[in-house]
């Protein structure tokens, strides 16, 4: 039986478009925040970018596509204003010999379909408006979107209750329900719980084995030049620039194991550097005019499919191993417990359609999602691996207890 009540922990993109998905289906939601509002971590940037990495016909190129509709179709369900959310294309510039061989990987595959288009450098140039020297892929119904005003439109539900400003470090299960604490006091009690706060989700008392990492992000806010402000589309190589937005422009972002909250002067300048393989017209342009920027820590898994689904009860499984040829349904499962983690730099593309499918699973539905990527996705697939359990691992599905088939269509 679905639940009546659960509790989502973290209000980011992810948070926040499961408490949505959730909510549609007539669950009470309560969404819990440790900071003051929500979207102030890795969902806290002033713009977004959304547009799928493809890379060609392979499991995480379909994920990536299906997320990118995915929101796409949400964002329209929304009505977002035009202030913030703006669909101005994007080009993929083939820049070098190897990017140049992915896109036309891409444009092979089938299921790419009316999604994209190859464009000559004359073509790119005129959808761009500035000159572009490279061939470039184009997705024109890529966008731009503020980030905040996506997550405050997801929880603006009246099945959505919000707590800022709150910090669990505890959860238990007592009498079927979980109860979710604040050192000594009870916050809320529930039928189940989503763990969608990223990279603290292992400060919770609960014994995880995820297999996280914490990825510095540093962007770049850069003032418009006389040649930046003719440009129409987000244009991306190994970084991406937006177009301005009230005279200034995103560009990013950095990738970095330290773990500082201060800009730094030199992902400012690597950021800048990537626009050479764009155009030295807009890095030329561009480089003195840096404006500001934001620091934020991305979630990412080692693997970098996201992990969503119900949790293995850690500390049994560890205890008591079982066999490479178990019955996924005889295993330790948490029943009730889940997580929607890990979207690294992709969430706003990955973490609504996770959310959908994850609010599917709950609520025992069938799924139109292929079984084989419901397994890349499963939370526990780094425990087992842990554990000598590859073949387990390779089989489970991503929720232990609903006994739901996900349907191919």
């Amino acid at each position: 039986m679905p639940p009546k009540t659960v509790v989502v922990i973290g209000a980011g993109i992810a948070g926040c478009s499961s408490a949505y998905a959730l909510a549609q289906r007539g669950i009470k939601v309560s969404l819990i925040e440790r900071h003051e509002r929500i979207a102030m971590e890795a969902s806290g940037n002033p713009q977004a970018m959304l547009y799928p990495r493809l890379s060609g016909d392979d499991s995480a190129s379909q994920f990536a596509l299906a997320g990118y509709l995915y929101s796409l179709k949400l964002i329209k369900e929304l009505q977002l204003q035009a202030e913030d959310f703006h669909a101005c294309g994007m080009l993929q510039l083939g820049f070098n010999d190897r990017e140049l061989a992915r896109l036309e990987k891409v444009l092979s595959w089938k299921e790419a379909g009316q999604q994209v288009q190859l464009l000559n450098p004359t073509q790119a140039s005129q959808q761009a408006g500035i000159t572009l020297v490279h061939p470039a892929l184009y997705f024109a119904n890529a966008a731009w979107l503020k980030p905040t005003a996506l997550c405050r439109a997801l929880i603006t539900h009246p099945n959505i209750s919000v707590k800022t400003s709150t910090k669990p470090n505890k959860i238990l299960k007592n009498n079927g329900l979980f109860e979710i604490y604040a050192d000594q006091l009870c916050l809320e009690k529930a039928d189940a719980v989503i763990l969608a706060n990223a990279n603290q989700a292992q400060e919770l008392g609960i014994e995880l084995y995820l297999k996280t990492l914490s990825v510095r992000g540093q962007l770049s806010m850069v003032k418009t030049s006389e040649v930046s402000s003719a440009l129409r589309t987000i244009i991306c190589s190994d970084g991406y620039l937006s177009p301005a937005d009230h005279g200034v422009h995103s560009l990013g972002a950095s990738f970095s194991s330290e773990q500082s909250v201060a800009l730094d002067e030199y992902d400012h300048l690597a950021n800048l550097n990537k626009l050479n393989s764009c155009s030295a017209a807009l890095y030329g342009s561009l480089k003195d005019k840096v404006v500001g920027g934001r620091v934020s820590f991305r979630c990412t898994s080692a693997d970098y499919f996201p992990l969503l689904g119900e949790l293995l009860d850690h500390a049994a499984i560890k205890t008591q191993p079982p066999r490479p040829n178990a019955n996924p349904s005889s295993l330790p499962w948490s029943n009730g417990l889940y997580v929607n983690l890990a979207h690294g730099s992709r969430g706003f593309t990955s973490a609504p359609y996770c959310a959908e499918i994850l609010a599917g699973l709950i609520c025992q539905e069938t799924l139109a999602i292929n079984p084989s990527l419901l397994n890349l996705l499963n939370p526990n697939r780094f425990l087992l691996r842990k554990l000598g359990l590859k073949k387990l691992a390779r089989s489970l599905p991503a929720a232990g207890t609903t006994g739901i088939k996900p349907s191919l269509g």
